[in-house]
């Protein structure tokens, strides 16, 4: 069979997945192709995996999150489209699977091809809280006013390009992430979804491609002392916020390993110390293991990896959907967030503003006391065999493959 995976670019995880899925295919001897931005080509280049260029809506900004730019343009929607439906057209995949991509469906529809999705539960229609608050927290409401402003302006902007090309409107942006058939990387204890959602879980897919760039590892690994891992994804620049946490950390007696994600900033910005190891990219599923914490941005990818390793997890988001990965592993007691929900008007001042008003003695207060906490390391062997229980990549593969 030929399959076509189609990433959204604003994050290398999204990517990372489609190469994981990709090879799970390609050992069961189908034929695969994948779609990249050309900002993301130079990362494909020797993977093993062939792939395509094609336009996409998030390079209208770049932005690691979608936001009002990657929609504003209807004309920008339409041609990605066009695009993807006539790459469909010279490769004829048997089936598409588009990975937080949304403009696949609209692209699959018009070339007429079997659709499959993958994304995460809390960016469903049907998922009914509101990202990043519990019930009970201010500012939910006008969290969720802003999220179903953004979401509605999205799907009537997404909409036009398609009425033009003969495909249906849709009312919200969160049903071009559904497919044919939609499978879930996160798993219902972390993400609960309410009945007739109509998605499987599939569990978190896991690549494990990542070159390591930088020093040799060994000695962090070896070292006497408690690990701690510093990681905050490849797509939005963080560096304010990692070297204030990694200072911490040295301070509190810790080895550090910071994984930049590719983002130079971190690498210039962070000042040496016998007890810290800095990497451009790392292979973190190594270093979680021993890692007895880890802080990152949130992004799910790595929440699921630090979890198989058993690492605890506390984060500083960028954004909505990282802000609600905190609260889930709250709900599981494995980590938590370390700023208070925060209303997000799109941009992640909100959450690093939120951050810096944290003074020092209160940021490493939160640290002792959830590391602290009574039954932590119970409820860490909890989620690590529910993450462990999973074989996302292969399974997606396997469904994909039976048609």
């Amino acid at each position: 069979m030929k399959f076509l995976i189609l990433p959204e670019n604003h994050s290398l995880s999204h990517i990372a997945k489609s190469l994981a899925v990709a090879e799970e295919l390609q050992a069961a001897g189908h034929e695969v192709l994948l779609g990249v931005s050309g900002t993301r080509a130079a990362f494909m280049a020797g993977r093993g995996v062939p792939y395509r260029v094609l336009p996409d809506i998030q390079e209208a900004d770049r932005s690691g999150y979608p936001t009002v730019a990657w929609f504003r343009d209807a004309r920008r929607l339409e041609a990605c489209i066009l695009a993807e439906a006539a790459l469909m057209e010279s490769f004829r995949p048997d089936r598409v699977l588009g990975v937080f991509r949304c403009t696949a469906r609209a692209s699959t529809a018009l070339a007429g091809v079997p659709y499959d999705a993958l994304t995460c539960g809390c960016m469903l229609p049907e998922y009914d809280e509101v990202l990043g608050f519990g019930p009970e927290d201010p500012g939910r409401d006008e969290q969720a006013f802003f999220l179903r402003s953004f979401f509605g302006f999205a799907a009537r902007r997404a909409s036009q390009a398609m009425v033009k090309l003969g495909l249906e409107a849709v009312p919200d942006l969160r049903c071009l992430l559904k497919g044919d058939r939609t499978f879930l990387w996160d798993f219902p204890e972390f993400a609960p979804l309410p009945p007739g959602a109509g998605a499987t879980h599939v569990g978190p897919v896991v690549w494990r491609g990542w070159s390591q760039d930088g020093p040799d590892l060994a000695g962090p690994l070896a070292s006497p002392l408690p690990l701690a891992v510093v990681t905050f994804g490849t797509c939005v620049h963080s560096a304010r916020a990692s070297v204030r946490i990694v200072e911490l950390l040295l301070a509190m007696g810790f080895q550090v390993v910071l994984a930049a994600g590719g983002q130079d900033p971190l690498l210039e910005g962070v000042r040496r110390h016998p007890n810290l190891t800095v990497c451009s990219f790392a292979p973190l599923h190594l270093l979680f293991p021993r890692a007895a914490l880890t802080v990152c941005h949130g992004g799910q990818l790595t929440v699921f990896e630090a979890l198989a390793g058993r690492s605890p997890v506390l984060v500083v988001p960028l954004q909505p959907e990282q802000a609600h990965n905190g609260l889930c592993l709250a709900r599981l007691g494995c980590g938590r967030s370390l700023v208070a929900p925060q209303p997000f008007m799109g941009h992640s001042r909100a959450y690093s503003d939120a951050f810096e008003a944290l003074d020092d003695r209160a940021l490493r207060e939160m640290l002792e006391t959830f590391l602290a906490s009574p039954g932590l390391d119970a409820r860490l062997g909890r989620a690590q065999s529910l993450v462990q229980g999973y074989h996302g990549a292969r399974t997606l593969a396997g469904l994909m493959a039976r048609g």
